[in-house]
């Protein structure tokens, strides 16, 4: 049976097979790690790949080169992946995340988000800061902005059910825009392709779907849709294209 691992000061792992790693000190690893379940409470460096059978956990900092398979990623601290990250059951982000591609079953993010490549899962939920280089593709998106503009960008959406919305503006923050909508950030986009498509706050080149909504906030260059469009408030359309 493979033996735990724990670092609570400073201390240096080799690679091989564990059944625990706890860090919660200053720790480095060289790979490639196999385990079936690290913490990460302190300050992590690794190289080469990290392979987690079940849940991986960093409250603190990670940083690493290599790539990441595990069948739960909690990320609450800080962590910078060199390559990809694979969640095979959950990814869950309410700190901040940096890697070169991201995949996983349901994909939750409610901190910030910078991949440089593709993002894949079946569900994608954001209320947080993201940048997607390349592809965001989904059965279902979700998509709330708000707080600070511009800060959601990405290359492209793909989906079945693509869902962007703003946060609700209360408070002393409505009372200080006097009954004008809030700034609650733009989703910017290249294209958005799915079959339901509801939109607010979207700035895209291209946007073609089944049934389409957009409301206020919607800057959209060119629409391509089957069944329905719906424009609601403000929402722009210069191109509006029955197929």
């Amino acid at each position: 049976m493979a033996n735990d691992a724990h670092i609570s000061g400073s201390g240096r792992l080799t690679g091989g097979d564990y059944n625990e790693i706890h860090i919660s000190g200053s720790g480095h690893w060289d790979g490639p790690v196999h385990c079936r379940e690290f913490h990460v409470s302190g300050t992590c460096k690794g190289t080469g790949d990290l392979t987690v059978t079940d849940s991986m956990h960093c409250s603190g900092s990670l940083r690493t080169d290599g790539h990441m398979d595990c069948g739960q990623v909690r990320i609450s601290g800080a962590a910078r992946v060199g390559g990809n990250i694979t969640g095979r059951d959950e990814v869950r982000v309410s700190g901040s995340l940096v890697c070169h591609g991201l995949y996983g079953g349901k994909i939750t993010v409610s901190g910030g988000l910078d991949i440089q490549t593709d993002v894949e899962a079946d569900s994608f939920a954001l209320s947080g800061m993201a940048k997607i280089q390349g592809l965001l593709n989904a059965e279902e998106v979700d998509i709330t902005v708000g707080g600070m503009p511009g800060t959601v960008v990405i290359g492209q959406i793909g989906g079945s059910r693509i869902t962007v919305r703003t946060a609700e503006t209360r408070g002393f923050l409505r009372k200080l825009v006097s009954g004008r909508r809030a700034s609650a950030g733009e989703v910017k986009a290249g294209s958005i392709e799915g079959d339901d498509i509801d939109l607010t706050a979207v700035a895209a080149d291209v946007v073609r779907g089944n049934n389409v909504t957009l409301r206020d906030g919607c800057r959209i260059k060119r629409v391509e849709y089957t069944g329905n469009l719906t424009l609601e408030g403000d929402a722009q359309a210069d191109e509006q294209i029955r197929i």
